[in-house]
């Protein structure tokens, strides 16, 4: 009789505790439906020592609870404190869907997460924590690796990070998926702003048509950013003194996408840092004819000319760069200082002449060509300065010309402006 009593006993204790667990995880539910993310936090470590191991719906509702709550502290956190409670919050909503595969609350508080995720990598890159937005980028990724754009983001954020062997890592990753970056984009006419507007997909876009506020729908597709991976991945080899892998990487990347101006300019890249000028030019000339009306290849082949001693080839570039856009302020510069470059030879004459009368006739005549060399440079730095009103190293020169070439009161007027920028 003793025994049956012990075991009765042991049975109702058992019960009790079952409905303990229960309370405590169903008060932890209406805590979180109230915000109350800490008080929920508590009921559910109470619960925990009595969770069963096997598959059961207080189990999947405890681990949805945890899920929830540590997700939605961790909107409020940063750091490690953070990406700990993401951490968490997803290992509970992978248990959920171990044991409910279908779970649709979990699938969607699952999206949700990720959801928080990008928004926090994107918190943490705007304060300049690039090591944690790489790090939630790449945790993002791995949820779903057909999502590779969050592997490129996870890349950036690296390289912004100067964490160059991750960012490597990542873009290598990138090059073995033939990832371009590529993408369509779905636009409609906003009827109210009369601008142009982008949507997720083609279904929302074409909803959005038949409400009648939006009109004229188009798609776009988005450049490859192949180039830019072979760009970034040479630049970090080279960062890494490991030349050779760079032009490794750029053959690939030229196989891979033959053709890609891009990758060309990325190969010219290379070169210009290997000190190989030549090399360089020889590779933007062939860029040049596959994009005849881009203004930064000619402004590039001018100052590679400049490096190769072909000074009349640098200054039509620079005009050609000045022809598609009249805005490159460095252009009319380049072309300033190119001109006032003649000056220095002149000079090296006139202080080496005596003080004959032959000597004071070419003294005149030389200083007669500098003034022109003055007038030719003129032009370019008044544009220049107006295009860059404050570009203190444009303003000096042009104010040395100005007295150099006797405009004293345009000189005068030039020194006030200069004195206000620098108070």
């Amino acid at each position: 009789m003793k025994k049956s009593i012990l075991a009765l006993a042991l049975m109702i204790g058992s019960v009790s505790l079952g409905f303990s667990q229960r309370s405590e995880i169903r008060d932890a539910e209406d805590a979180i439906e109230e915000g109350k993310y800490k008080e929920a936090l508590t009921e559910l470590n109470k619960a925990e020592p009595q969770l069963a191991e096997e598959k059961d719906k207080w189990v999947i509702r405890y681990h949805l609870a945890k899920a929830k709550v540590l997700g939605n502290l961790a909107e409020k956190q940063t750091g490690d404190e953070m990406l700990s409670n993401i951490n968490e919050a997803l290992a509970s909503v992978n248990k959920v869907l171990e044991m409910e595969e279908a779970n649709e609350e979990a699938v969607n508080y699952k999206a949700q997460l990720r959801q928080t995720m990008v928004q926090s990598a994107i918190d943490s890159q705007n304060e300049g924590d690039f090591d944690m937005a790489e790090k939630l980028l790449y945790k993002t990724y791995k949820l779903n690796e057909n999502d590779t754009v969050m592997l490129y983001y996870a890349a950036s954020a690296a390289v912004n990070g100067q964490l160059y062997d991750t960012a490597l890592e990542h873009y290598n990753k990138l090059l073995d998926l033939n990832y371009d970056g590529s993408s369509t984009q779905y636009l409609a006419l906003n009827e109210e702003t009369g601008e142009k507007e982008i949507f997720q997909s083609k279904n929302m876009r074409d909803i959005a048509i038949k409400t009648g506020e939006f009109s004229e729908p188009t798609q776009e597709k988005t450049p490859s950013v192949t180039g830019e991976i072979a760009k970034n991945v040479t630049l970090i080899y080279i960062q890494q003194d490991q030349p050779e892998k760079a032009l490794v990487a750029i053959e690939k990347a030229k196989e891979e996408n033959p053709g890609d101006v891009s990758i060309m300019q990325a190969e010219a890249d290379l070169y210009y840092k290997l000190g190989k000028i030549d090399k360089y030019d020889e590779i933007m000339k062939e860029v040049v004819k596959m994009d005849p009306e881009n203004p930064t290849l000619y402004y590039n082949l001018g100052v590679a000319s400049e490096q190769l001693g072909d000074k009349e080839s640098a200054k039509e570039y620079y005009k050609k760069a000045i022809e598609f856009d009249p805005e490159m302020v460095n252009a009319y510069i380049n072309l300033a200082a190119l001109t006032l470059s003649e000056e220095r030879a002149i000079v090296e004459q006139m202080n080496k002449l005596g003080n004959s009368r032959a000597d004071n006739k070419k003294y005149q005549e030389l200083n007669e060509k500098k003034k022109k060399f003055y007038e030719e440079a003129l032009p370019y730095l008044e544009k220049a300065t107006e295009l860059a009103p404050k570009n203190m190293e444009a303003l000096q020169t042009k104010l040395n010309i100005y007295y150099q070439l006797g405009k004293n009161e345009e000189a005068k007027a030039l020194q006030e402006k200069i004195n206000a920028l620098q108070e």
